[in-house]
């Protein structure tokens, strides 16, 4: 299964949103769970510009192992939220 343009700028916007707006407010570091999860957060900027790259050269096993590596990621992302 494929993303689509409008699947991917979905996306794009959720990262978006995880990344300026729904971050702690603090002065000081960030406790170790939350760089952790901040990281993740990278991780998943990473692959789904992969996942852009690899439509746009119709390279389509890169794409199935950057969406499943993006699914990955963002899996591991909510689930530590909880």
């Amino acid at each position: 299964m494929r993303m689509t343009k409008r699947q991917i700028a979905r996306e794009w916007k959720r990262l978006y949103y995880e990344i300026f707006a729904n971050k702690p407010r603090s002065n000081s570091p960030y406790p170790p769970n939350v760089v952790r999860r901040r990281e993740l957060l990278l991780y998943a900027q990473v692959h789904l510009a992969e996942i852009s790259w690899a439509q746009k050269c119709g390279n389509f096993e890169a794409e199935k192992m950057h969406m499943a590596a993006y699914y990955s990621v963002i899996s591991k992302y909510y689930g530590q939220q909880e």
